[in-house]
């Protein structure tokens, strides 16, 4: 029986993705942001530590975007970019993503597929929805006749919200709620039972974003969660080979944050109900072999 030949085709160079995406977006050709696409692309090809300081202007996002898109096609690998704010993750899933994946389906052979990653406190917890939160009496706000009605009003939002949305995620809810409101609906994931004790585990928008993140070939995150993923002793980001930092000068205090320990009514409900027993973990730290950011 005659062999099968599959012809995978070539992935253009880098600078050759760069104009095809700059011209796709109505650009203008940019030295430094062309020099900084060269040097992302080193850094990814050799596995050296990469740190740029790009100026307003330099077009930064392309040019890191469009070697790590690259590289994550063509060695079909993931790569994590990591954000310090909400509003610069939007932009790159809003705006500079789609745009690009549109731009240069043709070039790679297919259209890159990307996702947002957030903690677990972001998403929508069915099993609170149908069976509610831990009272919380230290809140002096409960005490108050006004708060507790606003409370009540937004709770139901958020009840009927959860039959609609598709993601569960808190910025897709317009406008916003308090944050004891979605206290209500939501789990750390200290409090969450787990996908496989949780009685709606199937059906958890966290484990969903989890999932698509897994399938992405760049998933845009935050320091918050890429702190935890090299810390910690689970796994909260889908494998992968190269990690890109935005927005760097924020990631000292963004891990500083992570790394300390906080108490809470329900850490320490958690710790007196876990007393009995013990747990033993086998802490998964580091970073990958390829780590590039800038400021």
């Amino acid at each position: 029986m005659p062999g099968t030949v599959c012809l995978v085709p070539e992935v253009p160079p880098t600078l050759s993705l760069l104009e095809t995406a700059v011209h796709a977006v109505g650009g203008a050709e940019r030295p430094g942001q062309v020099e900084m696409a060269e040097a992302v692309d080193h850094s990814i090809r050799t596995g050296e530590h990469l740190a740029v300081q790009a100026g307003t202007g330099t077009g930064k996002s392309l040019a890191y975007l469009v070697p790590s898109i690259r590289h994550a096609v063509a060695e079909d690998e993931t790569v994590v970019v990591s954000t310090a704010t909400i509003a610069l993750q939007r932009q790159l899933v809003d705006r500079d993503l789609p745009r690009l994946a549109k731009a240069l389906k043709t070039d790679l052979g297919r259209e890159p597929k990307f996702a947002i990653l957030k903690g677990r406190r972001n998403y929508l917890c069915m099993h609170r929805v149908h069976n509610g939160a831990p009272d919380e009496p230290e809140d002096a706000g409960l005490f108050d006749p006004f708060a507790v009605s606003r409370l009540g009003r937004e709770v139901k939002r958020l009840h009927e919200w959860s039959s609609d949305t598709e993601t569960g995620d808190r910025d897709e809810l317009v406008p916003g709620v308090s944050e004891q409101a979605w206290r209500q609906v939501s789990v750390t994931a200290r409090e969450c039972l787990g996908v496989s004790k949780c009685p709606i585990g199937a059906d958890c928008f966290a484990e969903r974003a989890r999932a698509e993140a897994g399938k992405a070939d760049v998933v845009v995150t935050n320091h918050a969660m890429l702190a935890i993923d090299a810390l910690e002793g689970y796994q909260v980001l889908p494998d992968h080979d190269v990690v890109v930092i935005d927005e760097a000068h924020d990631l000292v205090d963004r891990i500083t944050s992570v790394a300390t320990e906080e108490l809470s009514g329900a850490s320490v409900a958690m710790a007196r109900a876990g007393a009995a027993g013990s747990s033993t973990r086998t802490s998964r730290t580091g970073w990958p072999r390829r780590a590039t950011g800038w400021r």
